[in-house]
């Protein structure tokens, strides 16, 4: 178990599986890339716009929450999606 965790290699590899996975839904996905960009534009503002640093933090959090319910739908869209797709070819070998 202490090994697992101490792993620099386990690690590297799981970033690197990140990095595809973000690359992956910027290249596929238009809705991913518009809150990107909107993402670019509103942290700035919400750094010079918050007073305290709690103000900060909770205008940035919800940035960042919005980016990742959206990797949420878009995983939940792929799954149905995979799912129909599925489904149809196993009602048509069924019949």
């Amino acid at each position: 178990m202490l090994q697992s965790l101490t792993d620099s290699g386990r690690i590297v590899r799981a970033f690197s599986y990140s990095l595809k996975g973000l690359r992956a839904a910027y290249r596929k996905e238009s809705a991913f890339r518009q809150e990107l960009i909107l993402a670019a534009i509103l942290l700035p503002l919400a750094v010079w716009l918050g007073r305290t640093g709690v103000e900060r933090a909770l205008l940035i959090g919800s940035v960042l929450l919005v980016l990742i319910v959206e990797l949420l739908n878009s995983a939940v869209e792929a799954t149905r999606s995979e799912e129909r797709r599925v489904g149809k070819e196993c009602t048509h070998r069924c019949r």
